[in-house]
């Protein structure tokens, strides 16, 4: 399992764009720390397929910023999925809401990745809201779809 953890102060970049922190599980863009105004947020091509598994297994998520139309496909033989952003409250309230959606990811990475020859890799981020206002810790998670098990547990350790 291969792994980053980073903490960022996310309110100020949430506010020059005019959003604030979600209030449930949320795709973040990929460009969420950097982009100047919602408009240029970009996701990744499997966003909406994604967001369609979560919503089979009723797990209730937003987009940031809204729905959107800049899409970036990579042709690579890795999958890159959306971020995630974990809030406080939606942990607080399931706290079995991290192994659902990892569980959900698990699963469609498995989906994805049947029949291909080789190692693959998932690249993935995970936002998970702090108890110090504004603050988020970030997961840079790249490896194997076991490897997510134990993000669950770096996860919840971050409560």
């Amino acid at each position: 399992m291969n792994y980053t953890v980073e903490e960022y102060k996310i309110e100020d970049s949430l506010e020059k764009l005019g959003l604030s922190l979600p209030e449930k599980i949320s795709f973040f863009p990929e460009n969420v720390l950097t982009a100047e105004k919602k408009d240029d947020f970009i996701f990744t091509d499997n966003m909406v397929e994604l967001k369609k598994h979560f919503k089979l297994y009723q797990l209730e998520l937003s987009v940031l910023g809204g729905d959107t139309e800049l899409y970036r496909s990579r042709k690579n033989a890795d999958i890159y999925l959306p971020a995630i952003f974990f809030s406080l409250s939606a942990i607080a309230e399931n706290s079995a809401v991290v192994s659902v959606s990892l569980n959900v990811l698990s699963n469609y990475l498995y989906d994805a990745l049947k029949g291909t020859i080789g190692k693959k890799k998932a690249h993935v981020e995970f936002y998970i809201e702090t108890k110090e206002k504004g603050k988020v810790k970030k997961i840079d998670y790249k490896g194997d779809v076991e490897g997510l098990k134990g993000i669950e547990k770096v996860i919840k350790a971050m409560k």
